[in-house]
């Protein structure tokens, strides 16, 4: 029978130990991540999700969506942005501001940018709800109201919570057609000129 020394048992503890509170660091950090929570609203409240696409904008040209999801609600097109801190932005203000941890700081207001996405998937899907958001992680406050076009992760989660599942899937059945439509254009705008 072979004995295990003092020295080996103490090292062994020491790196279950160690790698415990590696794992606890990670787990910690991941759950404080905005993409993270971002990622898990995404899951309960779209069917499907498509992230960092290239459709064509109508011009001749493409337009790069954030992400692109079939909900029960319809198409719902998305922009994430992680500003912390106090955001002070509306709907007919061409420069907004953010008075966060790193500092004031301005930004293009991001509607206008969404307007034209939203445009392009209408061109592609005409017949269905679309519509479109830019999200702001919880960690971003609007005091002075918060624009037309504008959720906090939360508030997107609570906007377009999932339904009962029979009503949800006759939805997802009538909007997957529409879907489709828009993902023949992506192969097609991503199949090389034919000759």
């Amino acid at each position: 029978m072979e004995l295990i020394t003092p020295g080996y048992s103490l090292a062994g503890a020491l790196a279950g130990i160690a790698i415990l509170a590696i794992i606890g660091v990670v787990l910690r950090k991941r759950r404080k991540d905005p993409w993270y929570r971002f990622d898990k609203v995404l899951r309960r409240i779209a069917r499907e999700v498509d992230r960092n696409l290239m459709i064509p904008n109508g011009m001749g040209g493409q337009i790069q969506l954030d992400y692109l999801l079939l909900t029960s609600q319809g198409i719902l097109v998305l922009d994430m942005r992680n500003a912390p801190g106090t955001v002070f932005g509306g709907d007919r203000m061409d420069e907004w501001a953010v008075l966060g941890p790193a500092g004031r700081y301005g930004m293009k207001n991001p509607q206008e940018a969404l307007f034209d996405r939203l445009a392009a998937v209408r061109a592609l899907a005409e017949g269905v709800p679309i519509s479109g958001y830019v999200v702001f992680a919880d960690s971003s406050n609007f005091t002075k109201g918060t624009p037309s076009h504008v959720l906090t992760v939360s508030q997107l989660e609570e906007k377009f919570a999932l339904g009962s599942k029979n009503a949800d899937d006759k939805l997802h059945d009538a909007f997957l057609p529409y879907w489709r439509r828009i993902h023949s254009a992506l192969l097609a705008a991503r199949s090389p000129p034919a000759g």
